[in-house]
């Protein structure tokens, strides 16, 4: 049998996104879900996520997306407030800043350590697995700063990281990196189809896991519109939300499981 992670990584983006998201946790449809605390809604929606968090135990890992760039979230830290102002960083910009080393590393490790602590200081428990929005994870030198900041933050049992990138070079160089901070990668798979269709979603995924490989961690994003969906993603994302809400509901998508002898770990 086959151990998958299955798990949503925007909990805070929005109402509906996040009931679906609770919903599919406690129906043991998802196996990982991780918040984003930098948003406008997590200081009201980390609550419901803390019932969740009791509800399932241990059956399901439950962790933090660490955001430095993107819309939709504010600095956290004071430090990177007062330099940046209320808006992160666009994804370009900070890769364009590692490759001429000019990143500011001392206000993206104080930025990660602020998130760090106010997942952990309002959800009463410390995060298991530490992931990056938008990928930048595979920054090395980003890495390297969100991995002092995991080391810092001290954490009773050191969480896992979810891999940005799928097996290869830069796979590598940051498995080889947390073990040096004694931090275990959890490997990426492919994500869900996205396909707004929900036959077609079921006809994927009956291949869908075929050669991944134990523990990988494969990304989705099911939700359910809400007025502030709307307003802030393009109809065909929210149509693949939709359609991946519905099916991780659906019984028929706990059949396929069985049929490719797939355990959600």
């Amino acid at each position: 049998m086959k151990r998958i992670t299955l798990g949503a990584l925007d909990y805070g983006l929005a109402f509906g996104v996040d009931r679906a998201l609770r919903e599919l946790m406690e129906r043991g449809r998802l196996s990982a879900l991780g918040a984003i605390v930098a948003t406008e809604l997590w200081p009201r929606e980390f609550r419901p996520l803390q019932e969740t968090a009791e509800k399932t135990g241990r059956k399901a890992l439950f962790g933090i997306t660490l955001a430095f760039s993107g819309d939709r979230v504010s600095p956290v830290s004071a430090r990177m407030q007062e330099i940046y102002g209320e808006r992160m960083f666009k994804r370009e910009s900070l890769l364009r800043r590692a490759f001429f080393r000019l990143l500011p590393d001392e206000v993206l490790l104080e930025e990660a350590k602020a998130q760090l602590a106010r997942y952990s200081v309002l959800m009463q428990r410390q995060p298991d697995f530490v992931a990056v929005r938008e990928g930048l994870l595979e920054c090395i030198p980003l890495a390297r700063l969100v991995f002092k900041a995991i080391e810092h933050a001290d954490f009773e049992v050191p969480p896992l990281v979810i891999s940005p990138v799928e097996a290869g070079l830069t796979s590598l160089r940051l498995s080889r990196l947390a073990k040096a901070h004694n931090l275990e990668l959890l490997p990426k798979a492919a994500p869900l189809p996205a396909t707004g269709d929900p036959e077609e979603l079921h006809r994927l995924l009956h291949n869908h896991f075929d050669g991944m490989s134990d523990r990988s961690f494969v990304a989705a994003i099911p939700g359910r519109s809400d007025d502030r969906l709307r307003r802030d993603e393009p109809a065909k994302k929210i149509a693949i939300r939709e359609c991946q809400y519905e099916v991780l509901a659906s019984g028929r998508f706990f059949r396929t499981l069985d049929k490719k002898d797939v355990f959600l770990n």
